[in-house]
């Protein structure tokens, strides 16, 4: 049984993958404006692109996330455009809709990699101490993700993320002033998929992957963004790595199965007591 020190370094490792999901899925929320179900399904399209680049002899984590990020990116572009964007208007369809292309991409990964999981294989520890065991795909999972959420929020705090923020607020005004809002939409979409699957590309190793493994991911992303807010992307990414480590925690604890149950205890206990997110101002009272 590995040392609670490892656990809770694996729970880092896995929480900040999860909060480059989130941060992407809450793009997708603020600027496009719908529910992407499909997003899952190119968390499981990343995890598939790093194990298909280890069976041909390329295991660097870095390759891995970026072959990802530009096949999800054109399959985000082209999904946005082709579909989300002109049904957007009937958040039913666009819901019905994504969830039938991830079930789609689904069946089309049970047919080239078969239904049951499978894994990469880990390679030697990048560092060893005191029994804990620090691995290369681990360290570059938490910096890399470190590093786009950081860039991410840098860009909206800048005049470069100015397009995006008025899309998110105004679309009326984004195209007075003369923005493609079209254009900014797909684009966000494709960016937020390709960010899903360099997520699910740095987790493959520490995962068992299979067609349908996209599904809790995508469950818990929808919560992360609901309990902390869209607009802060450091809640996200906090409250992301507070659940990694809870979750990991409980499954040593207690057993796996009881990991996604407490997860879904606290959230729930979160929004009973912050129904408007971690992020919302609490309104003073009136005097």
């Amino acid at each position: 049984m590995p040392p609670l020190a490892q656990v809770l370094l694996d729970g880092l490792f896995t929480g900040a993958s999860f909060a480059l999901m989130a941060a992407g899925l809450a793009l997708i929320l603020g600027v496009v404006k719908v529910v992407n179900l499909s997003h899952g399904a190119f968390f499981t399209l990343g995890a598939y692109v790093a194990y298909v680049l280890d069976t041909r002899g390329v295991d660097h984590p870095l390759a891995a996330a970026l072959m990802a990020a530009v096949i999800a990116f054109a399959f985000g572009v082209f999904l946005g455009r082709s579909f989300i964007n002109p049904v957007r208007s009937h958040p039913f369809s666009v819901a019905v809709g994504s969830l039938g292309f991830a079930i789609l991409f689904e069946q089309a990964a049970q047919m080239l990699w078969g239904p049951h999981p499978i894994s990469i294989d880990l390679v030697d520890p990048w560092v060893a101490f005191g029994g804990v065991t620090i691995r290369r795909w681990g360290a570059a999972s938490f910096l890399l993700s470190l590093g786009m959420l950081g860039g991410l929020a840098l860009l909206l705090s800048t005049p470069w993320g100015l397009p995006l923020k008025l899309v998110a607020e105004d679309e009326e005004i984004a195209g007075s002033v003369g923005m493609d809002v079209e254009k900014i939409r797909y684009l966000t979409f494709g960016a937020a998929s390709a960010v899903a699957a360099v997520a699910g590309a740095l987790l493959a190793p520490a995962v068992a992957i299979s067609p349908t493994m996209g599904r809790v991911p995508l469950i818990l992303s929808l919560i992360v963004v609901i309990a902390s807010g869209m607009e802060k992307v450091w809640n996200i990414f906090f409250l992301a790595v507070g659940l990694g480590l809870l979750s990991n925690l409980c499954a040593y604890l207690l057993a796996p199965q009881w990991s996604y149950l407490v997860l879904l205890a606290v959230i729930c206990l979160l929004l009973v007591l912050r129904p408007a997110g971690l992020s919302a101002v609490r309104a003073g009272r009136d005097y």
